[in-house]
């Protein structure tokens, strides 16, 4: 199996630390944000795996070379323009057309069981399974529901939403390469028309660590951890 990790974005969120280095690059308790994911992925027996690369790229490269010294294989996919979340998939089609494969971020940091991950998309047999956390969204005042007359019908204070918010932690299968083109984006494009066509996606919610680092916020907060 092969796993794709993107590392392409800027980073703007996390400036001034990434003027000068890119943002999978950054450290979380002494090692690159991405080293953590590669060995999280080798430590489940993924150890062939796909860097696409745009801004500072460079460093990723020359930084890992080959993956040999890291236990792994990589290859790389670089970017001259953004191409997009799923678009950048389009140059390595050829790679990727065998088999399932997983997709990350490469700012996202977890603890996901990526056996029983992909135990579960193979039991579903859907296309894709998106990996999902569990989000409280609490309102700070009280809300009104109201009917065609404009008539209160209920009323709560303070209600907390709950909602399963998307990492970008994705099992596909080779078929959604046929819907993607360069500049397509995995939640507003790719997923959507997938979903018109008939394919079938899964959610797999899990309660385990995950973080994406796009904030300085975050950043502080992976390099508190322990």
């Amino acid at each position: 199996m092969k796993a794709v990790i993107l590392a392409g974005g800027k980073g703007t969120r996390l400036r001034p630390f990434t003027y000068a280095v890119p943002k999978p690059l950054l450290p979380v308790n002494q090692k690159p944000m991405i080293e953590h994911i590669i060995n999280s992925l080798k430590n489940y027996g993924i150890t062939d795996i796909i860097i696409t690369l745009g801004y500072l790229g460079y460093q990723i490269r020359n930084y890992f070379g080959d993956g040999s010294n890291f236990g792994v294989n990589i290859t790389y996919s670089e970017e001259e323009k953004s191409l997009g979340t799923a678009g950048c998939l389009a140059p390595i089609k050829d790679m990727l057309k065998d088999d399932t494969f997983l997709l990350m971020a490469g700012d996202n940091l977890t603890n996901l069981n990526f056996n029983e991950f992909l135990e579960f998309h193979k039991m579903k047999g859907g296309v894709g399974t998106i990996a999902l956390v569990e989000i409280d969204t609490k309102i700070e005042f009280g809300v009104a529901d109201l009917d065609e007359n404009q008539n209160i019908v209920r009323f709560k204070e303070k209600p907390v939403y709950k909602n399963y918010a998307s990492t970008m932690i994705y099992a596909l299968e080779p078929e959604v390469l046929d819907y993607i083109h360069e500049g397509m984006d995995f939640a507003k494009e790719l997923f959507p028309k997938l979903l018109e066509n008939g394919k079938k996606i899964y959610g797999y919610v899990f309660n385990d660590l995950w973080v994406d680092v796009g904030r300085i916020s975050d950043y502080e907060k992976v390099n508190s951890l322990r």
